[in-house]
């Protein structure tokens, strides 16, 4: 079976390793900048795709320091910028750490970008619970209480955080009474 191409996807193009150093330093650096004009991307999502689109070591790795020295490409503003829409997603710092980590950036950077206030933190699984049991009216409060946990368990909260949150879906007027 023939593939059919379309316009713009690369077919008909020379492999960027077939083309001079400086034309390939060129072309690898449009490409970073338009995959960096979509959204912020660490160095390492970076390095990947234009690895993937067949750009030699050196290229690359002159690419990404280039575009790091011109403050075009910051994985501090990218794990930042990450952080805080995962936030907003409702997921826990713990979890966006790890994702953070998956995409490339430093231990003590992904670190420094989910670090959140415990209280906020709770503040938001709480949030995101009340939201989620509002929804399950019709099941019973045991059925809740573990859909709720398994819901911010996959957010990343810790164990204690999913247990007594959903302990509060099971039980709202013990609510009251906690911080």
């Amino acid at each position: 079976m023939t593939r059919r191409h379309k316009p713009g996807d690369g077919a008909g193009k020379p492999a960027p390793s077939t083309l001079s150093h400086p034309v390939q330093l060129r072309a690898a650096r449009e490409a970073a900048l338009r995959l960096l004009n979509v959204r912020e991307r660490s160095a390492a999502e970076l390095r990947i795709r234009l690895r993937r689109k067949g750009y030699d070591a050196d290229v690359i790795a002159s690419t990404l320091e280039g575009l790091a020295e011109q403050g075009l490409q910051d994985d501090g503003r990218f794990a930042e910028a990450f952080a805080e829409t995962a936030t907003a997603r409702g997921l826990a710092s713990r979890r966006i750490q790890n994702e953070l980590r998956a995409r490339g950036v430093d231990k003590e950077l992904a670190a420094a970008a989910s670090t959140e206030d415990p209280e906020a933190e709770l503040a938001r699984a709480r949030e995101l619970a009340a939201k989620r049991a509002a929804r399950m009216g019709g099941l019973d409060p045991e059925a809740r209480a573990r859909r709720v946990a398994g819901l911010l368990a996959r957010r990343g909260f810790d164990p204690d955080t999913c247990r007594i949150v959903a302990g509060e879906v099971l039980d709202p007027e013990s609510a009251r009474d906690l911080p």
